[in-house]
């Protein structure tokens, strides 16, 4: 017989006493007839797009497409926005940080972030009723856009509001316009099982 080494006939027995309490394991379980097993969360990934206001035809009014969207309820979602607007609009310090999200974080361009200068914030996407809250930094030109990727469990079902929270609209206060009209600075989310 060849010469086997110590190791490897430690990692042979483990093998095996593995393999025995698997089969063991396994024998004379029954499951009970009409016993439900919860199922894994849906994983599903959406895609959403900030367009500016020029690129659209309608100068300063930036907007989300789509803005109203359904997402399935009671799932694991990775969301990808990618941000063609070169334009920052300063937010409060809490929305320049990244919550809600699974792991607390999100990543710009592939590199992973928990939060963006106020400075550098161009928009957020965020839901109140979730506590979500995700700062999207200025991209560098139409050409080079800011992709940001960020994961969020749904709840079992509703609708609720998003909105950007960067005042990137009209008016003195940049509140306006946009900022206040559905389907550009503002929408809804709706979660369903359908």
């Amino acid at each position: 017989m060849p010469h086997i080494s110590r190791l490897a006939k430690m990692t042979l027995t483990a093998v095996g006493v593995l393999s025995l309490t698997a089969l063991a394991a396994g024998c004379g379980q029954q499951t009970a007839a009409g016993t439900a097993h919860a199922a894994p969360p849906v994983k599903y990934h959406f895609y959403e797009t900030i367009l500016t206001g020029g690129m659209t035809g309608k100068p300063g009014w930036p907007e989300f497409t789509p803005a109203d969207f359904t997402l399935p309820a009671n799932a694991d979602v990775t969301m990808t926005i990618t941000s063609f607007d070169d334009g920052a609009a300063a937010v409060p310090a809490q929305y320049g940080k990244v919550s809600g999200t699974t792991g607390g974080d999100e990543t710009i361009n592939g590199q992973s972030a928990t939060q963006v200068a106020v400075a550098q914030v161009a928009h957020t996407f965020t839901v109140s009723a979730l506590n979500l809250n995700v700062p999207i930094p200025v991209a560098k030109s139409a050409q080079d856009p800011a992709v940001v990727t960020f994961s969020f469990h749904t709840p079992k079902s509703g609708v609720d509001t998003w909105q950007c929270y960067a005042p990137c609209g009209s008016g003195s206060s940049g509140w306006g316009g946009p900022m206040a009209t559905d389907g550009y600075m503002t929408g809804k989310v709706t979660f369903s099982n359908d």
